[in-house]
């Protein structure tokens, strides 16, 4: 069997579905833009979804001519605030994103009743959400499709990827199609991701992330290596060249490597998010919102602090690695919002979290040494600097 097969049915067999509703791609996004075309949407359609989003989603619907539609998020959950969906259904939704925000699940059980109320398809933005659960079911088997990635830093990593989960098996084999008409990556892509893993797994060690995190964002902004998300990608809403692309060998390789260890990841992020549930109950704060129906896959323990600027100056001082997801509601375009169809000021509550959000990290690779320092980071500017 080919090893972009096996990396199917093992993904098949992780999400407890077929292999045949699992797509594979070379980012998530376009995983979501396959979705979104076998959906049929395009040119005078929408698409919902949270003020509190990465730019290549509503890129994704915006290369179909689609317009995409913010509503705002749960301040709780990170989340997109199910109470306001219906106020933004018109006669032109297509669809419904509903992501897993730091690998926390929307309000499903609203959602997909609201979906089926006014016959709208969901599609759960799983990004974020391998390895937690919804009501006992697996994230991205609840809604009538799903997209993840496998970029750097999520919750498995094949350096950059992605692949999808249908339900429905007719829109399924319009994804698979869709997937088998795109090219696959050339032997110099292929190579050059399989050197950029073995760097990352050889090479990055916590005392190089900073440095080295600053060096591969400026390279991967000027296109100078091919990072998560290219130049054109954060300046303009024009598909990238090359964007329509299926997934490659060295990502299946790396994934089926990733999934053998997944549940020694998934146990590391649990135990890291507790000791931090602590540290925030000792120091008088809010521990992240956790549902009692949720099971939270912790790819990022989200604070809140009070002047972000100064709070990572202080964190890179003190060698406390940080992550800086979701710094604006269209992360990480910070400017210029209406190109993707945002207006400023029309979603208060993912404007003001994406002004004040850090994450901790919850990885494999921190040490006792460097969690203890953490700690102590916290406990020493908690009064100064957390919300």
């Amino acid at each position: 069997m080919d090893i972009r097969e096996k990396y199917r049915h093992a993904l098949a067999g992780c999400l407890e579905t077929e292999p045949g509703s699992i797509g594979l791609f070379w980012k998530g996004r376009v995983g979501l833009y396959a979705i979104l075309r076998a959906l049929g949407v395009g040119e005078g359609d929408e698409v919902i979804l949270p003020a509190f989003t990465c730019v290549v989603v509503p890129n994704a619907i915006l290369y179909l001519k689609a317009k995409p539609v913010y509503i705002d998020v749960d301040p709780l959950t990170f989340n997109l605030d199910a109470g306001l969906l219906e106020g933004a259904i018109t006669p032109n939704t297509r669809a419904i994103l509903a992501q897993n925000t730091f690998g926390l699940s929307a309000d499903m059980d609203l959602i997909l009743k609201v979906a089926q109320k006014y016959k709208i398809r969901v599609i759960e933005d799983c990004t974020h959400g391998f390895g937690g659960a919804y009501r006992g079911k697996i994230n991205g088997t609840l809604a009538d499709a799903s997209f993840f990635s496998t970029q750097w830093n999520k919750p498995f990593s094949t350096g950059w990827g992605g692949f999808t989960v249908v339900r429905d098996a007719e829109l399924a084999r319009k994804v698979r199609e869709l997937e088998e008409s795109m090219a696959r990556p050339s032997a110099r892509q292929e190579r050059m991701l399989a050197a950029q893993i073995w760097a990352r797994k050889n090479l990055l060690t916590p005392a190089l992330y900073w440095p080295v995190l600053r060096l591969y964002r400026k390279l991967s902004h000027w296109g100078a290596i091919p990072g998560s998300s290219e130049a054109s990608e954060l300046h303009t809403t024009t598909m990238p060249r090359d964007y329509l692309m299926a997934g490659g060998r060295t990502q299946a390789r790396e994934g089926l490597l990733q999934l053998q260890r997944f549940s020694q990841i998934q146990q590391r992020r649990t135990e890291l998010a507790a000791q931090y549930d602590g540290l925030m109950q000792e120091l008088g704060f809010p521990a992240v919102f956790l549902p009692p129906h949720i099971a939270h896959s912790y790819l990022k323990y989200p604070l809140l602090v009070r002047d972000r600027n100064y709070f990572f100056e202080l964190a890179e001082r003190h060698r406390i690695r940080l992550g800086d997801w979701m710094l604006s509601p269209i992360h990480p375009v910070e400017g210029e919002w209406e190109k993707w169809g945002y207006r400023a000021g029309s979603c208060p509550v993912g404007e003001r979290l994406s002004r004040h959000v850090v994450n901790l990290l919850t990885d494999l690779d921190m040490g006792e040494k460097e969690i203890a320092r953490t700690q102590a980071f916290l406990r020493r500017y908690a009064g100064e600097l957390l919300v």
